[in-house]
């Protein structure tokens, strides 16, 4: 499997000025790329080569020929969805490197090219230092952000070997609680409500003042909240498939594709509705899940929330609250987010072959304690 994972370039301070000044003479090279493929037509790399690349090496001669190649593909791509506008391009936008302007001593020291010459830079690369130089592949984009360079390297990572499940691990989604297992294991949103609303104050107070510095807040903040998402999701994520791994369990999720546009939701929970990643959650599970050997099975949510785990009797009428699920038929009374991450469970043993030799799942019988409650 192939992980794109973010690399911390270690410059010095020369090294720092020698990739700066080769992201903006590169920038400024695909702009003027750009330029005359809006002005001639010419979106096929092959031609757009023939016609720009001698008169792009002359006027930009700070840049190598693999670097004018780099960004004559990285102009062409661009226009592959959208050829109707002038397509320009940052100062500090991303550079391509491919293998021929990049190369790894060893895990821990890139030699990367610049308009200065090959640069030795080490880098971190955090868990995935054990790795051979070999597993990264093809190329990898030069980022520059709050003044420091990274390296988006695509690494060749291998899948974990898989078992036959001894069970069923239901994961159930949701806004107040992010995840809740059918262990009765709960991953609680407050934390994250604190900080959105925090971050939301904060957001409108500097939309209103509209100066050129509440801007640059704004956008500090935007990556702020995606930062403290993707940490979230991460933990969560690592948490669900440590456990199902250890328990040698498949994992189950809802197919929540297109919920923001089927699913109904009160005016006040809109935001919340709206902020959370989902499906990057579900990607972070399925990655991690597959390289740790862990099956995941998805299925249809429909009715997960109103269905008793104990009689099967489906009604909206069984879910009292948000967090009370409570039978009209019999009277079962639990926590609604475990009655769902159960009902979730079940589905995949009844509908997956891979899982279909394993009992039925169900929430405790009434009178018993039950989790979360």
């Amino acid at each position: 499997m192939k992980l794109t994972i973010k690399a911390k370039l270690l410059t010095k301070q020369e090294q720092h000025q020698s990739l700066k000044k080769t992201m903006e003479v590169f920038n400024a090279t695909c702009n003027h790329i750009s330029q005359r493929t809006f002005e001639t037509k010419t979106f096929n790399q092959v031609k757009l080569h023939h016609l720009i690349y001698r008169e792009a090496r002359d006027k930009f001669p700070e840049l190598s020929s693999q670097f004018i190649i780099r960004a004559i593909a990285k102009v062409s791509d661009s226009y592959v969805a959208e050829k109707k506008r002038l397509h320009k391009f940052k100062k500090y936008s991303a550079v391509v490197y491919d293998q021929r302007l990049l190369s790894f001593k060893r895990l821990s020291i890139a030699s990367i090219n610049s308009v200065n010459g090959r640069l030795k830079v080490p880098f971190i690369i955090g868990q995935y230092r054990s790795l051979e130089g070999k597993s990264i592949k093809g190329q990898a984009d030069l980022t520059f952000e709050n003044n420091k360079f990274f390296l988006n390297i695509v690494i060749e990572f291998p899948d974990g070997t898989p078992f036959d499940p001894k069970g069923i691990l239901g994961i159930d989604k949701g806004i107040v609680n992010i995840a809740t297992t059918s262990d009765g294991d709960t991953f609680s949103g407050k934390q994250i409500d604190k900080v959105r609303e925090r971050l939301t104050k904060l957001r409108s107070a500097l939309q209103k003042k509209g100066t050129k510095s509440a801007k640059r807040h704004l956008k500090k903040i935007g990556k702020k909240q995606s930062r403290f998402q993707r940490d979230t999701n991460h933990c969560i994520s690592k948490q669900i498939v440590a456990k199902a791994k250890g328990t040698q369990r498949a994992i189950a999720l809802e197919d929540l594709s297109g919920i923001r546009l089927r699913q109904k939701v009160r005016k006040v929970d809109k935001q919340r509705f709206g902020n959370w990643a989902f499906f990057q959650l579900d990607s972070f599970l399925g990655y991690k899940a597959k390289i740790a050997g862990v099956p995941v099975v998805y299925v249809d949510p429909r009715n997960t929330s109103r269905t008793c785990s104990i009689c099967g009797f489906v009604s909206k009428t069984n879910r009292k609250s948000q967090s009370i699920f409570s039978c009209f038929n019999c009277g079962f009374t639990a926590n609604a987010d475990f009655v769902g991450a159960v009902n979730i469970a079940s589905k995949a043993i009844v509908n997956q072959p891979i899982v279909a030799h394993l009992p039925i799942l169900h929430a405790p019988a009434p009178g018993t304690a039950s989790p979360l409650l």
